[in-house]
């Protein structure tokens, strides 16, 4: 019995090494981070809000004629979709916003040709539109 003890005891015990390390501890995986929506990004959904619904208001209570009543409810409806988009996060909107933002500057320019106040207010909504959506890839979820 006392030679058991005397083998077991010499025996050194191991050095550097914690009775916690023999424990099997599932370390959990990172995982992304959600996507945030920036203040940039809401103010752009919201913009692109506003530019939907003025369209639809100008046809309501104006009432242009065929083509142009036609015209000005696409537009409408479709930055009515890309504010949701936005404002969702989707990877679709971004692009859409963009391209809504570019279609506003245009029509911006040709409002300042009549009344450049009108125009200039345009233009600047439409540009930070798409200052905002093109800094913002992250929110998004692309680099």
């Amino acid at each position: 019995m006392n030679d058991e003890r005397d083998e077991a005891s010499s025996d050194p015990p191991p050095r550097g090494r914690s009775h916690y390390e023999d424990f099997e501890i599932e370390v959990p995986t990172p995982r992304a981070a959600p996507r945030r929506r920036t203040p940039l990004v809401t103010v752009a959904a919201v913009v692109l809000g506003f530019s939907g619904l003025l369209p639809i208001l100008s046809v309501l209570a104006f009432s242009p004629g065929g083509a142009t009543a036609a015209g000005l409810l696409v537009l409408g409806v479709v930055e009515l979709v890309a504010a949701a988009l936005v404002a969702m996060l989707r990877p679709l909107g971004r692009p859409l916003g963009i391209v809504l933002g570019c279609v506003g500057l245009v029509i911006g320019f040709v409002t300042a040709l009549h009344s450049p106040a009108n125009g200039l207010v345009t233009m600047g909504l439409n540009g930070y539109v798409i200052y905002a959506l093109a800094a913002s890839g992250p929110s998004f979820g692309r680099g």
